[in-house]
């Protein structure tokens, strides 16, 4: 994830990772509003019919329900290695509570260990290869780019009103097989389904969903943070930098990005012992020195329109402004964020803004020293706080189905802090602590007949040592830099394609420039299998100069994934041991000096790499045997708990 994620969309340059119209549809919003409110309007008319017909359908299910309620509670990356280390030290009482009462396992992740992928296959319960996402990020074969994985975004035009020419853009979710819950919904037993990641753009359920990962900020980028200082504004991954001009009256003006122009604001420094402030337009925040400001509401221009965003800022000695991402205001969005389409409205009003990005937690800002620890725990903690709210409220609102939320603490907190320690006190086990916390507040909620599930997606571990595998490819003869090309910045700009056999992109992939597949392929279709081969052999031989296996394990796709969407995976997956990850800028097409040197960013612990060595956990409320459940066996366990036979096409099998 690297942020949630992984910073993984992060890697890419700021203006790379801005999606085509803003990367949503706001200039089309409108009508998707009206008709989402329509279709609300008409389903509270018709409520008692839909009573109706929803018990129908739940006395048509054909197995008898094993509970009346399924709760599952998604720790992102809790690792099972210190989930047992804290428990020989006698902490994680509440989790040990459970494993008593039912039983804990490691939970079996997906090839590659990583979010999306993870997340899919826990939706679907199939492999990637019939779910279709397989990184972050996925290779547009036929111009050598990285591009988002989930979501696909198009920008056309079509004939309004009189003939005039209208924008349109529209986001596709390229997640493929229906998650659980929509099998729930043909039997009238509703879900409430929050922050699961990839679920945007939101898709229709019976129930209601907030989306989770891949959700956009207002610039339409992954998650972009500004900072505004009096020095000359200098280049940066991650966020836009930006001046304050002394005013000379112990104030500063100064200009915040939006999706199209930006929005003039002023700060005013500490005067008569008043606290800073920040103004603009649509009003004003109080800036205590060092601290992150409460939420404010931020309103844009964007093709003659009004769109609404929501950013905390935190205002440090120089002076520094820092602004979070332009979150989409769930009060006013300008993109449906669930489904129905005013459940983000909802919460809103039950309990004030909060975060709606899909990466919220800010990893880049505290990579590049733009905001502290201290001031990066402090935005986990409220954003933690935030979603235990909307959960809490589930739990109270739905007796009865499916209620599932999925906390990112855990993930984000290894990401940044894994390098420093384990101690007593630390980020880390402040953390678990934390999620114990939640999972006996969870507990104390249940009902006699509902039975709870927590796991993570994947486990945790370090990562001290890039390796970048398009060097490798240069080094080893299967890829060829144009004449006098030493390093490619991003993008595979320098390589030559005529002469070239693989590439690397993403976190966890190497592909092969196959004829007729990739733009300017060269690898016969029949050569492939041999060269796969060839190439997994070779690295798996690699080591560091003290003779340290880099690569555990290299996997064939061809052999890990199985389904229709199997070829669109890489065809060599290649598993580092621990401590070793793709390096930062081979992820998105770039070729270093070097095969292996030193991580030095602040993003110090990760998954991935061989995914053995990064299993998730799995705590059920109720006894089972399975010795190595794997995260495709939970939607058909959700399904046949609640009473729904699991599809013949899932791979996974009930609890």
């Amino acid at each position: 994830m690297k942020a949630l994620l992984l910073l993984l969309f992060f890697v890419l340059p700021a203006g790379a990772y801005i999606g085509p119209g803003a990367g949503f549809g706001i200039l089309t919003s409108f009508l998707v509003f009206v008709n989402a409110l329509a279709v609300s309007l008409l389903s509270f008319l018709f409520w008692p019919v839909l009573a109706l017909v929803r018990q129908a359908r739940r006395n048509r299910r054909p197995l008898k329900p094993k509970a009346r309620r399924l709760v599952i509670l998604g720790l992102d990356g809790l690792s099972p290695m210190l989930v047992e280390k804290m428990w020989e030290k006698g902490e994680l009482s509440n989790l040990k509570r459970l494993a008593e009462k039912g039983t804990f396992r490691h939970l079996g992740t997906t090839t590659p260990g990583v979010s999306p992928v993870a997340w899919s296959s826990f939706q679907t319960g199939v492999n990637p290869g019939k779910h279709g996402i397989f990184d972050f990020l996925a290779p547009d074969r036929k111009r050598y780019l990285a591009v988002l994985s989930s979501v696909r975004t198009t920008v056309g035009t079509e004939k309004g009103i009189a003939g005039r020419k209208k924008t349109r853009t529209l986001q596709t979710l390229l997640r493929k097989s229906a998650p659980f819950w929509s099998y729930l919904g043909k039997y009238g037993v509703r879900s409430t389904v929050l922050r699961v990641p990839i679920t945007y753009p939101p898709e229709p359920l019976d129930g209601h969903l907030l989306s989770g990962m891949c959700v956009p900020d207002l610039r339409g980028s992954q998650g972009s943070y500004t900072v505004l200082t009096t020095g000359e504004p200098e280049a940066m991954t991650g966020g836009v930098q930006g001046r304050l001009v002394p005013q000379g009256d112990n104030s500063f003006k100064g200009e915040i990005p939006g999706p199209d122009g930006t929005l003039p604001c002023q700060v005013r420094l500490s005067t008569g012992g008043r606290i800073p402030k920040l103004s603009h337009a649509g009003g004003s925040v109080d800036l205590p020195w060092n601290e992150l400001s409460p939420w404010a509401t931020l309103e844009f221009t964007l093709a003659g329109k009004k769109v609404r965003g929501i950013a905390r800022f935190r205002l440090t000695e120089g002076p520094e402004l820092y602004c979070t991402a332009l979150h989409v205001d769930p009060s006013k969005p300008a993109v449906p964020l669930g489904h129905p389409v005013h459940y983000s409205r909802y919460l809103a009003g039950m309990q004030g803004p909060f975060a709606t990005l899909g990466l919220t937690e800010d990893t880049w800002a505290l990579s590049n020293g733009h905001i502290d620890d201290s001031a990066f725990m402090k935005q986990c903690a409220d954003i933690f706080t935030e979603r235990e709210k909307m959960f809490s409220d589930a739990l109270s609102k739905n007796p009865t189905g499916l209620v599932v939320c999925v906390f990112d603490t855990p993930d984000r907190v290894q990401h940044m802090f894994w390098g420093s320690g384990f101690r007593e006190g630390s980020p880390i086990r402040t953390t678990y602590a934390q999620m114990d916390a939640l999972v006996g507040r969870v507990m104390d909620k249940l009902r006699k007949d509902d039975l709870l599930i927590v796991l993570s997606d994947h486990g945790f571990t370090s990562f001290h040592t890039c390796v970048d595998f398009n060097r490798w490819l240069v080094e080893n003869g299967y890829m060829v830099l144009k004449e006098g090309i030493q390093t490619v910045g991003t993008s595979y700009i320098g390589v030559d394609w005529t002469k070239t056999r693989a590439y690397a992109l993403g976190l966890s992939g190497i592909n092969i420039n196959i004829r007729g597949r990739e733009g300017l392929g060269i690898v016969n279709p029949g050569d492939v299998p041999a060269l796969t081969a060839e190439i997994a052999g070779k690295l798996e031989q690699l080591t560091t100069p003290e003779g340290d296996r880099v690569i555990r394990r290299a996997r064939l796709g061809a052999g890990e994934y199985k389904g229709p969407y199997a070829t669109d995976g890489p065809d060599i997956i290649p598993g580092t041991a621990r401590g070793f990850r793709a390096g930062w800028n081979c992820v998105t097409g770039g070729v270093g000096e070097r095969v292996l040197y030193p991580n030095e960013q602040h993003w110090n612990g990760d998954h991935s790499c061989d995914p053995d060595l990064v299993k998730g956990v799995l705590f059920t409320s109720w006894k089972h045997d399975r010795e190595d459940p794997s995260i495709i066996d939970i939607a058909p366990t959700a399904l046949e708990i609640l009473g729904v036979t699991p599809p013949p096409h899932m791979d996974g099998s009930p609890l």
